[in-house]
């Protein structure tokens, strides 16, 4: 049985709901009752297993951004590394190249090749 995850989204000045660190192609909207696939090639749509860890994170970031529920869909996975960056340069060539640059992810973090957005 899937269990519902937590991702937190950037909220624009117009109330659509992005991808929080990425930019370009690698940029989602988030509206509720869509379903979300990760780009191909790319590590997945980056959750949090628990509220907890979201807020937690949130609180680390700053405003305008908000903590929806999702519903994953495929198998998740745990990384060692993200990109340090979210411009969309910067994740090309962290895809392309596996780039050293990185940074550890979040605690609590999953990746997922689609969700559901529930709210």
């Amino acid at each position: 049985m899937r269990r519902v995850k937590f991702k937190l989204v950037y909220v624009d000045s117009r109330g659509q709901r992005h991808r929080a660190f990425a930019s370009g192609k690698y940029n989602r909207n988030y509206s509720k009752g869509t379903i979300v696939r990760a780009r191909e090639g790319t590590l997945g749509v980056a959750v949090f297993k628990t509220r907890k860890q979201t807020e937690e994170f949130q609180g680390t970031i700053g405003t305008h951004y908000k903590i929806i529920h999702v519903l994953p869909i495929g198998r998740g996975k745990t990384v060692k590394y993200i990109c340090t960056a979210q411009s969309e340069i910067s994740l090309d060539f962290f895809y392309k190249e596996k780039l050293e640059a990185h940074l550890v992810p979040p605690s609590g973090t999953i990746f997922y090749p689609v969700v559901e957005v529930l709210d």
